[in-house]
């Protein structure tokens, strides 16, 4: 009998969104659907920003893009749509030397530092079509 490897995935952290209109998406999760803004993210010298809505222990991340271009690249058409799931991993190296040997890729050469976590996201075209945010908390 096969054994099942163990989990890699601990916990869905949040699920993250490019949204064209942040007021709009602001209004639906704080106003009208009630959810606590817990925090908020910039990055790329300001031309990404995050806020991060509390809903029953997972976020819902929604992105603003500044850039036109880019945000024109990522979103084209579309009011939003879901850029990437991030999922809480024990060990980020580990579960990278586990995707790569089924042949995932990750977007960076290297895990990234953002905050006190240890972040990847691998590829989509790589992983059945989804992003996956890969987050160890306070990792080395």
């Amino acid at each position: 009998m096969a054994s099942t490897p163990s989990p890699m995935f601990q916990r869905i952290d949040h699920v993250g969104v490019i949204v064209g209109d942040l007021g709009e998406a602001r209004r639906w999760l704080g106003e009208v659907f009630g959810l606590p803004l817990e925090r908020t993210v910039d990055l790329a010298d300001g031309q990404i920003h995050g806020e991060f809505f509390g809903c029953g222990g997972v976020n819902i991340e929604v992105i603003s893009i500044g850039d036109p271009a880019v945000r024109q690249r990522r979103l084209g058409n579309a009011r939003a749509r879901i850029e990437h799931i991030a999922v809480e991993v024990t060990d980020l190296r580990a579960a990278l030397r586990r995707l790569e040997a089924v042949g995932a890729k990750t977007t960076t050469p290297e895990p990234q530092r953002i905050g006190n976590n240890l972040v990847a996201w691998t590829a989509e075209e790589t992983t059945g079509g989804i992003s996956y945010q890969l987050i160890e908390r306070g990792g080395a």
